[in-house]
């Protein structure tokens, strides 16, 4: 694994994206004292984690970000980008299969920091994790800067053991053992409020059993009592029968008295319904007569009302001929118009054709001419060239007498700007003077008084800012606090379902197996468990089916052989998709599992007939229903897993968790920033009020002031006078100097002119110069020739296509009007068109219109005959009728006799209706329960019965009738949390385990790296220093807990600490440490900024050539300000500063450099 280059955009001085290559091992970065070398260091430590902005050398994040200089304005955002080349696989995990991974980080003005792994966002953890014992991190010993190697001798020993543990790789089992131990503390407390919960729940059971026993109690006793009152209604019954049939008999009675008067009335009706025919007959016939006279009326109505519609439409159509003859004329002249238009315009387009081709040949012809003296142009520039190259030499021989020459420049220029800089002061002086002596205090009375006014206004305003800031900030506090509570009880549910599916998942061998495909180089999917996504309502059923293969691992082909003590785990999908069967759990699952044969042959059903009848076809192995229940050859197997136990919806639910989190986290931070933005608001406003109140008393004291300045202005103006003189004699004598300087100049001019006329004259100059002017003027034409035929090219094809337009525009208005003419000669044609004689039509209107008046008159005769028939008839009924009213005086007494009798049988079977309501109500149908009642049956007896029940049940008291339920219920909750509590008893037993073993494996890899680590620095020293001795020793007995300390001793001292030292020892003893290291576990590249800056040149030597040596393994790019480090260099990366405040890069390969050297 190595760096193959960065990218910065807007980071401190690197405004411009900047790519910085590093193609070899040995990369030396070199330039200036501030131009930005360092701040490559600071970019690849910065993308790596680092969040301390005074590691940056900076005092916020936001310092990084470009912020400006003279002729640029600051950005908005800085972001770095890291590209490693990981061929090898040495990064392990997810993105062990990629060839190269990028890493980039993004801040913004606001402070928000993004980081990105391979493009995809993620948090900063993820990067933390990505590097976990390859050496590299934000603080790690791969990364030494400027003051690092006297802090790594003289750090303490807790701070050195770092750097072993990193080499060693226990890093990453120390950040997991610390979130194993708050795992732990979190199951603790989730026990201690499961007992908790445990125990409330065991005293809530026994009261609900005491009351379950009194509900059963009051069950049985209610239950006798609805028997007996469910045959005392039984009883009431009977009575209220017995009742009905004796009052039935006297309503018979009642109906046979009845029908012998209603006989006589019908005698009497029937001579009535003669009348009653005769008088309907004859309203018939009137109204016949009546019908037809109306009939009449509308006839005459109606052709009234055609005759005047008949005379209006002829004037109508007299009207619209008039018109359309009219409209047609005008689009005959339109039509006329336009084609006479349209055969101008296609005259137009046959003339221009054959000149646009015309002008297209002469562009052509232009562009050939012109690339053609191109080329003689490129010649004569290369040659030109050669010629410039050859007269550098004799131009590098005046370069002597040039820098005396521009010396003596600079000299006179300096005092030049020291006489500007007197004019500039005398000036302001001068300037001074004349204020001072216009000055008038009374105005200036007025203007401080007038300030003083405005600064009360100011204050007022600020204070009640000052009053909106701090109830702003309360209320960003109160949602901050909710926020970060509702955290806390995400991080609980997280840490529960964590431990869960940790325990679930304690089995070592899955890392085992990945490791071995990893090693074999074979592709898989991951674990089924997180290749499964299937439909909600089938997922229960999903996992009782897979549940002993949720840890296996899917690949994509039959594998010949693996090791036989990791079992048979490995899930095949095979790689020829096919289209999965209708019904099958193949068709649920998603891709790349709808090519898993065996899903294939589980067949998805209802309930059990379905499956049997599935299974009985031979195409299914197995049958699942969304219970969870399994069918198979084999036989039935009901569900082992209960649905709170489910490790893939607690996974699915961890998921959420994680979302949820990351977005309370994100609320909390965007609060967190908020309460600071206020605080800071505050502050500031707090500080412009302080500096308001200061203002405020500055004009106050200002009103006093002024009223002395009179006195003050005389004196002022006397010292103004004193300086101007002493600017005057200086100025005197500064262009003195100047004279004298302009002398020498000029002296120098002479000199340089006598070097100049003893060089070789040569007039090739200005043959060369005036063959290019030659050339360009030719250019310059033929340019300006091929640029003035595209443009006439152009014109005449855009005169060409506006013709087109305007001729496509007239054929559709052409098309058009011969549309509308024929629309207005069709429509003329049928208003012209011949047809009957309408007034012809109105004459025979008019004679039905007499006709049917004659008949009228002739009905309205008849009608008046049978109305008077009609009235005859009425007058005998009414003398009828009198006489049946005897008759029905007798009829409606006995109807009053036999309703008062139906009333009495109403309200008898009305409360034999109640009865049976109430035996319905009490669900007792009357029928089974006459056929059980006793023959002793007596209704007061058991009415005695029931008093006797209903007061054993009021002694009951009060009765909870839910407490039965409720303490099943409760009873199985308590069982849960029973079980709940053994698992998480059995997690945290698992968990000491966990960490046991790494505390293990911690103290071995720490042991056997710390003796790697002494050895190598026992080898590497007497190499450095030429001889002596150096080693590490332990502070502590305890591998976990101790501390690391270094001594070294350099040949013919005896030092009994390393503080006695010099610095170029210290720092050398430090590089033989941090290269033991890299010896033990190679980062995959060392940045060194200037530590070789303390060195000699003796020990520069070393230094480079143990460089040299290690970098067969590990790749150096390092800052130097050494020759002899850079002539090590295989690559140089120059950095510049030409323009003020903005670093770029020049880099140059040194092997190809001296390559071209030699070949020249």
């Amino acid at each position: 694994m190595r760096l193959k280059h960065i990218k910065l955009v807007g980071f401190k001085s690197f405004v411009d994206a900047t790519k910085v290559p590093f193609p070899h091992q040995m990369t030396c970065v070199v330039g200036p004292n501030g131009c930005g070398k360092s701040n490559v260091i600071d970019a690849v430590r910065w993308v790596l984690g680092e969040s301390s902005a005074k590691n940056l050398r900076g005092d916020a994040m936001t310092d990084v970000i470009f912020n400006g200089s003279g002729a640029r304005k600051p950005v908005s955002q800085a972001s770095v980008e890291l590209v490693f080349d990981n061929s090898d696989g040495r990064i392990q995990g997810e993105y062990a299969n990629y060839a190269e991974i990028s890493v980039k980080r993004l801040v913004t003005r606001e402070g928000r920091s993004d980081y990105f792994l391979n493009s995809s966002k993620c948090r900063r953890r993820d990067i933390t994790d990505l590097f976990l014992g390859t050496g590299l991190g934000p603080r790690s010993y791969a990364i030494i800067e400027q003051g690092m190697i006297s802090r790594l001798i003289e750090s303490k020993p807790q701070e050195l053991r770092v750097f072993i543990e990193e080499a060693a790789g226990i890093s990453k089992y120390k950040e997991r053992r610390r979130e194993t131990e708050n795992r732990m503390q979190h199951t603790r407390d989730n026990l201690e409020r499961l007992s908790d919960v445990r125990d409330e729940l065991g005293s809530q059971l026994d009261k609900l059993q005491r009351q379950a026993a009194a509900a059963r109690r009051y069950k049985d006793l209610k239950q006798q009592e609805r028997k007996f009152k469910a045959e005392l209604q039984a009883l009431k019954w009977l009575t209220q029968e017995q009742q009905a049939e004796r009052i039935r008999q006297t309503i018979r009675e009642h109906e046979a008295e009845l029908e012998r008067w209603v006989a006589e009335q019908r005698g009497s009706e029937r001579g009535t319904i003669e009348l009653r025919e005769q008088a309907s007959e004859t309203k018939l016939k009137l109204d016949e007569v009546q019908q037809q006279f109306y009939q009449l009326g509308n006839e005459i109505t109606r052709i009234e009302q055609q005759l005047q519609s008949a005379r209006q439409q002829l004037q109508q159509r007299e009207q619209r001929q008039q018109q359309l003859s009219a409209e047609l004329a005008q689009l005959n002249d339109t039509y006329a118009r336009d084609f006479e238009q349209q055969q101008e315009l296609q005259l137009q387009l046959e003339q221009l054709t054959p000149e646009v081709e015309e002008a297209e040949l002469r562009t052509q012809e232009a562009e050939q001419a012109f690339h053609a003296h191109e080329e003689q142009w490129l010649q004569l520039q290369n040659d030109y060239q050669a010629h410039l190259d050859a007269q550098q030499a004799q131009r590098e021989r005046a370069q002597t007498l040039k820098l005396q020459q521009e010396r003596n420049q600079d000299q006179l220029q300096r005092i030049v700007q020291q006489l500007q800089e007197l004019d500039q002061q005398q000036q302001q002086l001068q300037s001074d003077l004349a204020v001072v002596q216009q000055e008038q205090a009374n105005t200036k009375l007025t203007q401080a008084e007038q300030q003083l006014s405005n600064s009360d206004e100011e204050l007022q305003k600020s204070q009640l800012k000052q009053q909106q800031l701090r109830e702003q900030r309360e209320h960003c506090e109160q949602q901050l606090g909710q926020s970060r509570q509702r955290e806390q009880q995400l991080l609980g549910r997280q840490s529960s379902l964590e431990t869960l599916l940790e325990a679930s998942q304690a089995s070592s061998w899955p890392q085992q197996l990945c490791e071995w495909l990893n090693e074999q180089g074979i592709q898989h999917q991951g674990q089924l468990r997180d290749a499964v996504e299937v439909s909600e309502q089938w997922q229960f059923a999903v996992e009782q089916l897979l549940e002993p293969w949720l840890d296996a691992y899917v690949v994509n082909d039959v594998l010949a052989s693996w090791p036989q003590q990791l079992g048979m785990r490995l899930v095949t999908i095979g790689s020829d998709a096919e289209q999965p069967k209708t019904g099958s759990l193949a068709a649920e699952l998603s891709a790349p599992l709808k090519n898993w044969q065996w899903a294939q042959q589980v067949a998805l059903v209802a309930d059990a007939n379905e499956a049997q009848q599935k299974l009985q076809t031979q195409q299914w192995h197995y049958a699942v229903n969304q219970q969870g229940e399994i069918w198979s050859a084999a036989g039935y197997q009901a569900a082992q897993v209960a649905l709170e136990d489910s490790q893939l919806l607690q996974q699915q639910e961890l998921v959420a968790l994680k979302t949820e989190l990351e977005d309370v986290a994100h609320q909390s931070v965007e609060l967190e920033q908020s309460l600071k933005q206020l605080q800071e608001q505050r502050r500031q406003h707090e500080l412009d009020l302080q500096q308001q109140r200061e203002l405020h008393s500055q004009y106050q004291a200002e009103v006093a002031t002024w009223r002395e300045k009179s006195q003050w202005q005389t004196q002022q103006q006397q010292v103004l006078e004193t300086k101007l003189s002493t600017v005057d004699e200086r100025r005197l004598e500064l262009t003195e100097q100047a004279e004298m300087l302009k002398l020498q100049e000029q002296e120098l001019a002479s000199q340089m002119h006598q070097f100049e006329q003893q060089e070789q004259p040569s007039d090739s100059d200005e043959k060369w110069q005036e063959k290019r002017e030659q050339l360009q003027h030719q250019r310059s034409q033929l340019r300006a020739m091929q640029q003035q035929r595209q443009q006439e090219q152009q014109d005449k094809k855009l005169q060409l296509e506006q013709i087109k337009s305007e001729l496509h525009h007239l054929q559709t208005l052409l098309q058009r009007s011969q549309l509308q003419q024929s629309q207005a000669q069709e429509q003329l044609n049928l208003l012209t068109d011949p047809d009957l004689d309408q007034q012809q039509q109105l004459e025979v209107q008019a004679l039905q219109l007499e006709e049917l008046l004659a008949q009228r008159e002739d009905v309205d005769e008849a009608r008046r005959a049978w109305s008077n028939q009609l009235a005859d008839i009425e007058q005998q009924l009414n003398e009828v009728s009198s006489g049946a009213k005897g008759v029905e005086t007798q009829i409606e007494k006995a109807r009053q006799q036999l309703q008062s009798s139906q009333m009495e049988l109403a309200a008898l079977q009305e409360r034999s209706r109640n009865v049976l309501a109430v035996l319905e109500e009490m669900q007792q149908p009357l029928k089974p329960v006459l056929e059980q009642l006793p023959e002793q049956a007596d209704e007061a007896k058991w009415q005695a019965e029931v008093d006797r029940l209903q007061s054993a049940i009021g002694r009951l008291g009060a009765i909870n009738l839910a407490a039965i339920e409720e303490a099943e219920t409760l009873a199985e909750r308590k069982a849960y949390l029973d079980q709940q509590h053994d698992d998480l008893s059995s997690s945290l037993e698992t968990l000491d385990n966990a960490i046991r073993k790494i505390e293990r494996e911690t103290r071995q890899r720490f042991k056997s790296t710390f003796d790697a680590v002494n050895t190598g620095l026992q080898e590497l020293f007497p190499k450095v220093f030429g001889g002596g001795s150096a080693y590490l020793e332990l502070t502590e007995d305890d591998l976990l807990e101790t501390g690391v300390a270094i001594m070294a001793r350099p040949p013919g001292k005896k030092n009994s600490t390393i503080h006695l030292l010099s610095g170029g020892e210290k720092a050398l003893t430090a590089l033989s440490l941090v290269f033991a290291i890299f010896r033990l576990n190679p980062a995959p590249f060392c940045l060194l900024d200037e530590v070789d800056a303390p060195l000699d040149d003796a020990n520069v030597g070393r230094f480079c050539r143990l460089v040299e040596e290690m970098s067969q393994t590990v790749q150096f790019i390092y800052i130097s300000h050494n020759k002899v480090a850079m002539e090590m260099a295989s690559h140089l990366a120059g950095v510049t500063m030409q323009e003020p405040g903005v670093s770029r890069l020049v880099a140059v390969d040194v092997d190809e450099a001296v390559a071209l050297t030699e070949a020249s």
